[in-house]
């Protein structure tokens, strides 16, 4: 049998390495916004090319960010960059960037990336930089984001054009030696309006996600020690059978028919909706919610989502004005051009030829009433 002391020592020796390794790889949380070191500046590219209009102030700790995109061009943008002064490259390893950000409008925000490859990257050229981005959704009003710096992964196609001989090659990715880091404002934000963000803080913080699998590890070492403990003391393990409560989900699936389909209705605009979104709401499992979709509209989920999607993306190319990008930002799609291939999987033609169509079969309509109408008067 295990003396106290022994067992005590077996029981704690786990959380002192645990709390060791976590300050031993913690790293320091760094305030932007007040860090001298770091620069905040606009982009100059879109400024210089006439894209936007845009300006940069900093007010009781706070920086607003306020700009316009023109009208005049298809991918107008506009941005900030954050980098430390005199270019010096920083690393962004096991840190999340959290930030609060208070708009006066629903748009996409872009968090970005520069890289610099050693071996490829030339430091006078911005393009032979590694681009990596996420894209975030931010609403009207407070935002809360907050993002892994591993998690900005995504590199746009319009890099490998760029740079082609990268095209096909995987690229190892880290999250050292970065040049800055960009708040970008492009496909989806509204053009022709001045729109403004605030931001409240801009952090980065330790991301301590990565000593889980100490936690994990540490699972199967306390049910050794316990296996040991009740070995020792009763000579032969006891088995302990829980009971598992039964559940009855037929009513709440009944109780809940309706709201499934007003959820998904009433929140598709969410680029984020998962049916486990739907599930929570619901208090069913995802198994359930499914196959509640399935009974009564005879589709999985993600293909019921992308109807309703659709077909309201249809309506407003036939019924308005809006550009394709607004368009998919407005139905839930924060990629133009993954919003692009699923349209033209659902109706067999890209949304800017659909457009066409339907101003094609109005104008015709329009003759043809105007036609009647005469023959009427006559």
């Amino acid at each position: 049998m295990f003396s106290r002391k022994t067992l005590y020592v077996l029981l704690l020796a786990p959380i002192i390495f645990f709390v060791a390794i976590y300050f031993f790889l913690k790293q320091p949380t760094i305030d932007i916004l007040e860090d001298e070191s770091f620069t905040k500046e606009l982009l100059t590219e879109p400024q210089d090319a006439k894209l936007c209009t845009s300006s940069l102030s900093k007010e009781n700790g706070h920086y607003i960010f306020t700009y316009t995109l023109s009208k005049d061009f298809t991918h107008p943008y506009s941005g900030i960059s954050i980098r430390e002064k005199d270019y010096k490259a920083f690393s962004l390893n096991n840190y999340k960037l959290d930030m609060e950000i208070k708009s006066d409008k629903n748009l996409p925000l872009v968090i970005r990336i520069n890289k610099f490859m050693k071996g490829y990257s030339d430091e006078n050229k911005w393009e032979t930089y590694l681009l990596a981005s996420k894209t975030e959704s931010i609403s009207k009003g407070e935002n809360r984001i907050s993002i892994k710096s591993k998690d900005i992964n995504e590199i746009p196609n319009w890099w490998y054009s760029i740079n082609q001989s990268w095209v096909n090659k995987e690229i190892e990715f880290d999250q050292d030696d970065i040049k800055a880091i960009s708040i970008i404002c492009e496909n989806g934000a509204p053009v022709g309006e001045e729109t403004h963000l605030e931001f409240e803080r801009f952090r980065l913080v330790y991301d301590a996600s990565s000593l889980w699998i100490y936690l994990f590890l540490a699972i199967p070492y306390y049910a050794l020690i316990l296996l040991l403990f009740l070995f020792k003391k009763n000579g032969k393990v006891k088995y302990v059978f829980m009971p598992i409560k039964e559940v009855n989900a037929k009513e709440r699936i009944q109780a809940s028919s309706a709201d499934v389909l007003t959820y998904i209705g009433e929140n598709y605009q969410n680029p984020d909706l998962k049916i486990t979104d739907v599930a929570n709401h619901l208090k069913l499992s995802e198994t359930e919610t499914a196959n509640l979709i399935k009974e009564y509209c005879d589709k999985s989920f993600r293909q019921y989502l992308n109807q309703i999607r659709m077909e309201e993306a249809k309506r407003l190319l036939k019924e308005t004005n809006q550009q394709i990008s607004s368009i998919a930002f407005m139905v839930g799609y924060n990629n133009v051009q993954h919003f692009n291939r699923v349209f033209k999987e659902y109706t067999g033609i890209p949304p800017t030829l659909f457009r066409e169509d339907a101003s094609d079969v109005t104008e015709t309509n329009e003759g043809n009433k105007e036609m009647k109408e005469e023959e009427q008067e006559k």
